[in-house]
């Protein structure tokens, strides 16, 4: 079979001369669905709304700060003749290492939650994994229409050739068809994600959804490694082919304090609240003020209707009464 030839944009023309970015589109779709998912499982959890939302807005920044950051420590030579906080802010949604937003967002809703708030910070984790999950599905999908975090050449049927000035195009030549590793990783998202939303109705302590699912995405994250392409990932030996990539050297660190701290958490940590009912969320939501209660018209009592101004008698009814006095 002839592999396939990808021929979506990059980005979308608009008027002016501007364009919306394909990858900037799919990481801000799977944003506003994450977003309201999430939400969806805190108010079952009891989180208070206003915490949950503070915490996502600061999880949105500081994932991007930290996937921003993780990729200008992976390719100094990148920047190292430069402004660092020049190079930090001149991207146009590329140069973003998934592993940094991982670890940066997670970390600000860590010190939000726990140290601000005073709140259980392994339930919003929870709540937070499938979010997460499904965000990955489509963050990928907006690097495969991007061109970036391609794979290698291959000889497989679904092997990808990417357009003419790609980021694959430059590093293999136009023509090559490789691994749409960007797919694949989309595929693991959408794989974890009804599996997330199972374990979180059967944990049995806070925090166990949020450590299995870094567990598996570092694992399936580590063989996907094995197969990438792209040569700023940055690693250990040569940086365009690395012996251990970057991503690949986290996981490993991410998988060992995982298994410990989920055993450590399994003996040591509370059980997870039973959910909030609907009737229940409703309340709270309404003594937050997020949402207010539809007025009810009152209906009139009977010395209202009695004390009521009778209609007027409509025009075809006054001619009717005036052509039967004459008959008269």
């Amino acid at each position: 079979m002839h592999p396939i030839i990808y021929t979506f944009p990059e980005s979308i023309p608009l008027i002016g001369g501007a364009s919306i970015y394909s990858y900037g589109v799919m990481m801000g779709l799977g944003l506003i669905c994450a977003w309201y998912l999430g939400l969806h499982h805190a108010n079952r959890e009891g989180i208070p709304y206003k915490t949950t939302v503070t915490a996502y807005a600061l999880v949105i920044v500081f994932a991007l700060i930290g996937a921003r950051v993780a990729h200008l420590i992976a390719n100094p030579a990148t920047w190292m003749n430069k402004n660092f906080f020049e190079a930090m802010f001149g991207s146009k949604c590329e140069g973003l290492v998934a592993y940094g937003g991982f670890i940066g967002g997670p970390l600000a809703m860590w010190f939000y939650v726990k140290y601000m708030k005073r709140g259980d910070f392994w339930s919003l984790a929870d709540c937070t994994t499938a979010p997460a999950c499904l965000g990955l599905g489509f963050t990928r999908i907006g690097c495969f229409l991007a061109g970036c975090c391609h794979g290698q050449p291959t000889d497989v049927s679904w092997g990808v050739v990417f357009p003419e000035g790609s980021q694959a195009a430059s590093t293999f030549g136009y023509g090559t068809h490789v691994h749409p590793t960007q797919l694949y990783e989309s595929l693991v998202g959408w794989a974890l994600l009804p599996l997330a939303l199972f374990l979180l109705k059967r944990r049995k302590f806070t925090g166990q959804v949020f450590l299995i699912l870094i567990a598996c995405y570092a694992v399936a994250r580590f063989f996907l490694e094995f197969i990438r392409g792209d040569t700023d990932r940055g690693g250990f030996g040569n940086h365009a082919d690395p012996s251990l990539s970057t991503s690949q050297f986290i996981g490993l660190v991410l998988i060992v304090f995982v298994v410990g701290f989920y055993f450590y958490r399994r003996k040591h940590a509370l059980a997870p609240p039973e959910p909030l009912s609907w009737e229940e969320v409703h309340q709270r939501l309404l003594e937050a003020g997020v949402i207010k209660e539809k007025s009810e018209k009152k209906p009139k009592t009977q010395e209202a209707k009695k004390n009521a101004s009778p209609k007027p008698a409509s025009n075809k009814k006054q001619k009717r009464g005036k052509k039967n006095k004459k008959r008269h």
